[in-house]
């Protein structure tokens, strides 16, 4: 009887130890990890930036993933994008243009820009992994879409 309670005791004093020897990862790793994940992707030169929000004005919706793609691979671009007005979808398809990439390290978000077509356009990555994509026309209009790159 005397063994069978050391062993209990034994146990149940060893049982946090257990429990605490893996260390999770704090907030600036996981941040530090996905920045790092998404500078590779971006750095490929072979990524897409998914949609899964359209802004416009004050206006916004939400869009089919699915349908809401657009790639990039090394200087060319090819895909859609819905807008608010649901007969009207954005066409990207093409050579970019002054196309560049800018990787702000100390707060882990890249921002990628260059034109296509009639459009100047942005991607901001955020340190969270969202990304946003801005589309800007001569006219000065706006479309902005939130969403991801992989």
């Amino acid at each position: 009887m005397k063994k069978l309670f050391l062993i209990c005791l034994l146990f149940a004093l060893a049982m946090p130890f257990v429990g605490f020897s893996q260390n999770p990862l704090t907030k600036e790793e996981k941040v530090q990890a996905m920045y790092d994940l998404n500078k590779r992707i971006v750095e490929s030169q072979n990524f897409s930036f998914i949609a899964n929000w359209v802004f416009s004005g004050d206006m916004r919706g939400e869009v089919a993933q699915n349908a809401n793609t657009i790639s990039i691979t090394e200087s060319n671009i090819h895909g859609s994008l819905a807008t608010l007005d649901t007969d009207k979808p954005v066409m990207l398809k093409g050579s970019l243009e002054n196309y560049s990439v800018n990787f702000d390290d100390e707060i882990h978000q890249i921002s990628i820009s260059f034109r296509i077509g009639v459009y100047n356009t942005t991607i901001e990555v955020k340190p969270n992994g969202i990304a946003f994509l801005e589309l800007v026309n001569a006219n000065g209009e706006k479309l902005k879409y939130r969403g991801g790159i992989k």
